[in-house]
């Protein structure tokens, strides 16, 4: 209801750009948590991803980031945005503000939804396609 209400808010005051952050797991990505996290879970996530829906459908212009779990160190600057909803891990707090921050005047995220994470702690052995804000 918070993220609804700061959305709504938003649109009234013609803000240029919205950036949430909400969490792997939410909406398609879903698909990227083991079970027993998605059981544990889930009453979070579904709320994340009507927020997030709320926000595609407000008309405002939105990047929406999905971080692993967080981890309440300093920053690695190893933090990525990745367009792969299948991909999971983890990433520091800090390296989560410095993407929003990245995000905020990039063009190239506008309208688009990543997961965040640490390109050194990303969950199994995958093939990362990171996205570049420039």
């Amino acid at each position: 209801m918070g993220n609804k209400n700061l959305i709504d808010a938003a649109v009234k005051a013609g803000v240029q750009k919205f950036i949430l952050v909400s969490s792997i797991g939410s909406g398609n990505s879903a698909v990227a948590l083991p079970p027993q996290a998605m059981q544990t879970l889930a009453p979070v996530l579904v709320e994340k991803e009507k927020a997030e829906q709320h926000l595609i459908d407000s008309g405002l212009t939105y990047t929406i980031i999905r971080p692993g779990g967080l981890k309440s160190e300093p920053a690695t600057g190893n933090g990525v945005l990745i367009e792969d909803y299948k991909i999971a891990g983890t990433i520091h707090r800090a390296d989560v503000a410095q993407l929003v921050c990245g995000c905020l005047f990039s063009e190239r995220a506008n309208n688009k939804v990543f997961s965040a994470v640490d390109r050194n702690m990303i969950h199994g052995q995958v093939e990362l396609e990171e996205f570049s804000l420039t």
